[in-house]
């Protein structure tokens, strides 16, 4: 047990460490666990919204894992935005590309590709 003084009121406090405990602290520890899990779970949505964008550029990369295209995007509702998509995907620019992303979450979800016309 420790005693701390509180000069302000004069009064002695006693107080325990009770995280010392490791049964405490293991209880605490789950229940945050358990309280992160539920406010991630209660804020996912299965909604969508579908995104049409027109590609300003169209590139592919080769690096020593293989290869990555990205179109870079312009839309009312993203701004410009480089957007990951697969290497079979030939969207020239000028073309319109369609998107879905998850909305009403606290993390910005990424776009996924739908198709090129």
């Amino acid at each position: 047990m420790r005693f701390f003084c509180c000069k302000t009121v004069g009064l002695i406090i006693e107080r325990e460490n009770t995280l010392d405990n490791p049964k405490t602290f293991i209880l605490v520890f789950v229940a945050a666990i358990v309280a992160l899990c539920l406010a991630l779970w209660l804020t996912s949505s299965d909604e969508t919204q579908t995104i049409t964008a027109k590609v300003i550029s169209n590139t592919l990369t080769q690096s020593l894992d293989g290869q990555r295209r990205y179109l870079t995007v312009e839309s009312e509702v993203l701004g410009t935005k480089r957007v990951a998509v697969p290497t079979s995907v030939h969207c020239p620019e000028g073309a319109l590309v369609t998107f879905n992303q998850a909305t009403d979450s606290l993390f910005e979800q990424p776009l996924t590709f739908l198709n090129c016309e």
